[in-house]
């Protein structure tokens, strides 16, 4: 499924298909404009909570294989935030490799020869 497919609104549960179709204004989205909202924003919209926005974006951005949704949902705060913090040093990690390199490979082609 790519993102400019239609939005799978048939397996949408009717309180989600109603709140999706009055978002926009009774036409099926695409799943990069589903995608593109924020939570924050669909939280604002009328039969929109916490659990019907995780069935929303299970649809939106589905679970990379081997990876089972339905542990994380089971996990407590403390669990999902240690996981988030180790997530985001490991991504921190990865922006200073990229930096480095780039940074390497950018005073390598300046150099006079």
């Amino acid at each position: 499924m790519g993102l400019d497919d239609p939005f799978p609104i048939e397996r949408c549960s009717g309180r989600v298909r109603a709140a999706i179709l009055a978002e926009f204004k009774g036409r099926c989205p695409t799943i990069r404009e589903v995608a593109n909202i924020s939570d924050a924003q669909w939280l604002t919209v009328p039969n929109i909570g916490p659990t019907t926005l995780e069935e929303l974006r299970s649809m939106t951005y589905p679970a990379p294989i081997g990876e089972n949704r339905t542990a994380t949902t089971s996990m407590p705060d403390s669990e999902l935030l240690s996981r988030l913090n180790r997530l985001q040093r490991e991504l921190n990690t990865l922006i200073g490799e990229i930096k480095a390199r780039f940074n390497s490979l950018a005073s390598k082609n300046n150099q006079p020869r």
